[in-house]
């Protein structure tokens, strides 16, 4: 055992016990725990899209807004930067609280922010209010991406441990993807009348040029977009409010039923295991990387390709959608083979690696450019790198027993929210451009290969149980 990793491990006296009881402790499964899950996966599906809410209307939003570039990549920002600031707060809250407290104050900081966003203050100030609502969304964001792990510890057997964590991970892509679809679906292109050719039309880059009636009109499809995501939020605070318990009456595996490591003895043993470091980066500069970059696909494909934004939300949508089935297919094929998740997280990383290489060469216009060439190389490697997210989770949690999964999933989210406040920062810089973005995508998940070659894995939490 590499002796890094004795600090987070249980000495062999206490494994030995936990095994020895696994003989006589039945585990409990209760109905309830999808209840438990759906509501936890729609609370991420609507966090992650209304964070993502300005990517796919970009380009009418820059026009009627006047914002720029880096107004919209601000917006995105900002749940990078909530999530570094209140992390250890939530990581905290998930650990000493229990799931209840943690996600109902999540989801009522989520509602304020989508509140704030309604608030009417004309187009001259809408800048600020909307700052202020993504603050707000991206501080509910830390709880619904790092506590996949303990809702599925806490309420699942084993076997289906995987696939839990699969589905509410995976609902968070899914939101993205929604929200590539019902973003261009409300906030329509912005399309004026030549005024030579009255049966021609074409799309305005400069909002210097809009008549005061289309910018309202698409003003008014903006603040529509604000108003949906707010009900639908507010509809999923009253179902915590009224039920979601932090824990079952009886653990569904004996593994559940052990007390965790206190929340500061965590966090040493996490920050000194170079192994949790190894899988974190692996992650962290994959995924965040992916997401951020995920976030900025209209902006890529209208100054590369000239794709407009209800085309590049199409992207987005399949995109999301294939990432969501394909992590919710591989936690599943996880759960069936109790381990092997080092080759797994292998095959899909060198995978990855290929179609991003193909969207880059696309996107630099190396090769013919071909619409069709375009949505299997994004939806391709998107399927790729999400599929990758609940494994990265489970594995994680294994490695790290018996440190609580809020805490080991937390550190993970941390580091991925770095990389991806990084790279979101740099669009502000200007005339920096955006191929630079494909590239970077392309050297994240090639650095990645080497770290999951040289990681270590191991089951202790499942051997236990099993």
């Amino acid at each position: 055992m590499d002796e890094e990793c004795k600090p987070l491990l249980s000495d062999n006296a206490t494994i030995q016990r936990d095994e020895q009881e696994a003989k006589f402790v039945k585990g409990n499964v209760y109905h309830r725990r999808w209840y438990m899950l759906f509501l936890f996966s729609f609370l991420a599906f609507t966090q992650s899209g209304t964070w993502n809410t300005w990517g796919p209307i970009a380009d009418t939003s820059k026009v009627v807004l006047q914002w720029t570039d880096g107004d919209i990549a601000l917006l995105t920002n900002w749940g990078c930067i909530t999530f570094l600031i209140t992390a250890v707060f939530f990581s905290y809250l998930l650990d000493v609280k229990g799931l209840r407290w943690a996600v109902m104050t999540s989801a009522v900081i989520l509602e304020m922010g989508l509140i704030f966003r309604c608030i009417p203050v004309g187009i001259e100030n809408i800048k600020w209010t909307m700052n202020i609502g993504h603050i707000c969304i991206g501080t509910a964001g830390p709880v619904f991406m790092s506590a996949p792990t303990l809702l599925s510890a806490t309420w699942f057997p084993p076997s289906q441990r995987t696939t839990s964590t699969a589905i509410s991970s995976a609902a968070a892509y899914l939101g993205v993807a929604a929200s590539f679809l019902i973003g261009p679906s409300i906030v329509t292109d912005i399309q004026e009348k030549n005024q030579t050719n009255f049966n021609e039309t074409f799309w305005i880059d400069d909002g210097s040029d809009i008549s005061e009636a289309t910018r309202n009109k698409h003003f008014h499809e903006i603040m529509k977009l604000m108003y949906i995501e707010c009900a639908f939020g507010a509809i999923l605070l009253i179902c915590v409010v009224l039920y979601y318990p932090a824990k079952p009456p009886l653990p569904p595996s004996v593994s559940a039923s052990k007390k965790r490591q206190d929340f500061v003895q965590g966090m040493k043993s996490v920050v000194m295991s170079s192994q949790i470091w190894i899988l974190s980066l692996s992650y962290s500069i994959t995924t965040g990387l992916f997401n951020a970059w995920n976030s900025q696909l209209d902006t890529i494909f209208f100054n590369t390709l000239d794709v407009q934004q209800n085309i590049t939300g199409w992207i987005g949508f399949l995109s999301n959608i294939a990432g969501t089935c394909g992590g919710l297919v591989i936690g599943r094929c996880v759960d069936f083979m109790g381990g092997r998740m080092k080759a797994v997280l292998l095959v899909l990383t060198v995978l990855s690696v290929a179609f991003y290489i193909w969207v880059t060469i696309i996107c630099s216009q190396y090769i013919s450019f071909h619409l069709w060439q375009l949505y299997c190389s994004v939806i391709i490697g998107a399927f790729l790198v999400s599929s990758s997210v609940p494994v990265y989770f489970e594995l994680m949690v294994e490695t790290a027993y018996p440190i609580a999964e809020g805490t080991t999933t937390m550190f993970q989210a941390i580091l991925n929210n770095l990389v991806a406040l990084v790279f979101l920062f740099i669009p502000m810089i200007p005339n920096i451009g955006v191929l630079w973005m494909n590239w970077a995508l392309v050297g994240a998940c090639t650095i990645c290969i080497p770290l999951l070659i040289i990681f270590k894995e191991s089951y202790q939490r499942l051997g236990i149980d099993m």
